[in-house]
């Protein structure tokens, strides 16, 4: 085995400057890397309604996390496609409205609560009027094209016109009638077959004791609908699941075996009259970030338009999310509810977002009930309070200015369920405010500085601040923080570069006894093919990489020693940590061949006093390559070597991984598939040794039959196997721990459309 690597290591040599592979930091800093997100579009830029919205999250969610994406005031996340860290959504199954719309990325924590993560301005293009006169009439062109003037064509317009009789102009109106009227009914389900029908492990002891093999059945279901008449028009979406396996229901943690096997997950019905919409369903609302910021749940929430310069937003919503038939509008609850109003003030109506101003009341009352698959011990909450958000830019969209402040009171009514005698001592209320404040400027668009490179700069500013105990039910606020950021964004030709500076602190009352904390942050990034330093990025050779580096350095730090808050008692308590991050990356494209190399190295340099040593230093180097010989087959191999150094322990921990993966397409349908990673992980001084290896091998084959009436029938199947191994050895204590699992699983799935 020792030669083995001894080879890898020396091809790892040859092979650094022409490869570059992809790999998670295995530092603390990647796996708590703040999630960042980017979409396909621009805001200065109009897209088609049709065009497929894409978003892309920096790093692969952590089971735990969720993510979830609305559009105005209408929750979308059950219409989004995700593949890995892309999420895709299909306007095509739901048309999005033209015009000016907000795009915003939360991620939801495992307690319901919603952290906003990007906020992106999309316009969606207007129908072309010329477009639609020409598709509704295409005899309309070969009179231009006979060489008729266009006064000619006019006149001869006009004299059809008016000789028209009675009965064909009726007929023409039915037919346009026709054209505006649509319904639409798609319906698909699901039906899935999942079976693990062999499963040996060793020792014998680890054998499950339930479930070992198993064979269950799953459905889902979604119910889609759109109607237009005149000018009403709906959408609507209901979607069911179910399992022969009752853990598996939907509400089986709230009602346990009394839960149904079937039942209804989601649904969302948009109406739309004239210019005001409805939605009722799982639908959200808010935009003041502090105050209610796209709560969603299921309820009704609507936009009615007064005039071009006023409209209003609404919302109400069952305080917690809600699964299965039971309370079906989310309004039964009236204590369990989240109720807010938002009135629109558009200064100049013929530039929308010119200058807006948006005045929003919300009040939320929360009883001592769990969410869906929540299992918080909690007690009654209520807070009201009222919200501004201020919005401007200029003509050209290059300044941007958004302005937000919110007022809330929160407070705990007594609650019977956690205190039914009535003993507990009441908290008074507590009124707290919060603003924020978020500022762009285009400094140079597209400005010319060769025949092949345009400079664009962006410079953005934030700015945010909490007042301690700050808390409303509608918005997730970290309370009690004061925080700013300085970012510039730019590029030069295919040359991207990206700087910042963050700082941020608490103790916002500036306590003597509580410790305040400060947060100091730099980042630095920039990509770039090597084609494009070298000016040939008409032809560029495919030996020239495209480059890519980032680095991150944050210092979290106390600003003093607190008076009586026995901190004085034990100064290494504390913290200054100063964590720093780099990450080099480079890729080849070849015809048939790709290459990837990637170098990480992060730093921990502990300050706080009495730990100085404690300091922890990390880098990893990854390799891959794929090759495509035929479109039917393709190759890929990873080799990643990582270290991680204590200095206080004065340890070093090695790990060297190899994996190779296989892909064959024998037929149109068929898949065969085989992946094997072998792990070997020690210390320098060889006082333990863990290695692990895996293979699986898959089949897989589908097929689709498309008609007219039924639209579509699908099939999937699979069988797969999977053999894992692991064994642990600890040279100190004499300790050879080995275990085995080999599994096989299959399934099938019908999909009818």
């Amino acid at each position: 085995m020792k030669s083995i690597w001894k080879i890898s290591s020396g091809l790892l040599v040859l092979l650094i400057f022409t490869a570059f592979a992809r790999q998670n930091i295995s530092f603390a800093q990647t796996a708590d890397e703040t999630l960042k997100v980017t979409a396909n579009f621009r805001a200065d830029k109009a897209v088609s309604p049709t065009t497929a919205i894409e978003l892309l999250i920096n790093r692969d969610l952590k089971p735990t996390e969720k993510i979830s994406v609305t559009i105005d005031e209408t929750d979308v996340s059950n219409l989004l496609a995700q593949n890995g860290n892309r999420f895709v959504y299909n306007s095509k199954l739901l048309p999005l409205p033209s015009g000016n719309s907000t795009l915003t990325v939360f991620s939801v924590e495992p307690n319901g609560n919603w952290n906003e993560l990007a906020r992106f301005s999309l316009v969606l293009e207007l129908p072309t009027p010329a477009a639609e006169l020409n598709s509704e009439n295409p005899k309309s062109e070969p009179a231009a094209a006979d060489g008729l003037n266009s006064e000619n064509s006019n006149s001869s317009v006009k004299k059809e016109t008016e000789t028209s009789k009675p009965d064909e102009q009726s007929s023409e109106t039915s037919q346009e009638t026709a054209k505006t009227n649509v319904f639409n009914f798609l319906p698909s389900f699901t039906i899935s077959m999942k079976s693990q029908p062999f499963q040996s492990s060793f020792p014998i002891e680890a054998r499950p004791d339930e479930r070992a093999t198993f064979n269950d059945w799953t459905f889902a279901g979604s119910l889609k609908n759109e109607v237009k008449f005149k000018n009403f028009s709906s959408e609507s979406n209901f979607d069911f699941a179910g399992s022969s396996f009752k853990p598996e229901t939907l509400q089986f943690g709230t009602l346990g075996r009394k839960a149904h096997d079937i039942d209804l997950s989601s649904y969302l019905a948009n109406f739309q009259v004239g210019n005001a919409k409805f939605s009722l369903g799982h639908t959200s609302f808010g935009n003041n970030r502090h105050l209610v910021s796209s709560f969603s749940s299921r309820g009704l929430s609507f936009n009615i338009p007064i005039n071009k310069r006023f409209d209003v937003t609404a919302g109400i919503l069952n305080g917690t999310s809600i699964l299965g038939f039971g309370n079906f509008f989310g309004l039964g609850k009236i204590r369990h509810q989240m109720q807010g109003a938002t009135l629109g003030i558009e200064f100049f109506p013929k530039r929308q977002s010119a200058m807006r101003l948006e005045i929003s009341g919300f009040n939320g009352y929360l009883q001592a009930l769990n969410g869906v698959s929540e299992g918080r011990i909690v007690d009654a909450e209520q807070s009201r309070g009222f919200g501004l958000r201020f919005l401007t830019s200029d003509k050209s969209e290059r300044f941007k200015l958004e302005f937000g402040y919110a007022l809330s009171q929160f407070f705990n009514p007594q609650d019977t369920t956690l205190d039914p005698d009535g003993n507990a001592i009441a908290l008074s209320a507590t009124t707290r405010s919060a603003h924020y404040a978020e500022a762009s400027y285009q400094m140079f668009r597209d400005l010319k500085l060769s025949e092949t490179n345009n400079l664009n700069l962006t410079f953005t500013f934030k700015y945010e601040f909490v007042e301690p105990l700050y808390r409303s039910l509608g918005a997730s606020a970290n309370a009690d923080k004061f925080s700013h950021d300085y970012s510039l964004d730019g590029s030069i030709g295919e040359v991207t570069f990206q700087a910042g500076h963050a700082r941020s602190n608490d103790n916002l009352r500036n306590v003597p006894s509580i410790l305040k904390s400060l947060t100091r942050s730099n980042r630095f990034s920039v990509a770039f093919p090597i084609a494009a330093l070298l000016k040939k990025s008409e032809k560029p050779s495919p030996f020239l990489p495209r480059i890519g580096y980032s680095f991150d350095r944050t210092r979290n730090f106390g600003a003093g020693i607190p008076v009586g808050g026995g901190f004085e008692i034990d100064i290494s308590t504390i913290p200054d940590l100063v964590s720093a991050n780099q990450t080099f990356s480079s890729a080849w494209q070849f015809k048939k061949f790709t290459a990837e190399y990637t170098y990480n190295r992060s730093f921990a340099d502990n300050r706080q006093t009495g730990s100085e040593n404690a300091d922890q230093l990390g880098w990893v180097h990854g390799l891959t390559f794929g090759v495509n010989p035929l479109e039917i087959l393709s190759f890929n191999v990873g080799i990643n070597f990582d270290s991680q150094r204590n200095f206080e322990q004065n340890t070093i921990n090695q790990n060297q991984t190899l994996t190779f993966g296989a892909n064959w397409q024998p037929f149109k349908g068929a898949t065969f598939a085989g992946n094997f990673s072998n792990s070997l992980a020690n210390d320098k001084a060889r006082t333990n040794s863990n290695r692990n290896v895996n293979y699986d091998v898959q089949f897989a084959y589908n097929f689709s039959v498309e008609k007219s009436k039924f639209r579509k029938f699908g099939m999937q199947a699979f069988a797969r196997f999977a053999d894992t191994f692991a064994r642990n050895r600890d040279f100190v204590n004499e300790l050879n721990l080995r275990t085995q699992t080999r599994i096989m699983t299959a399934g099938m799935t019908f999909n009818f459309f």
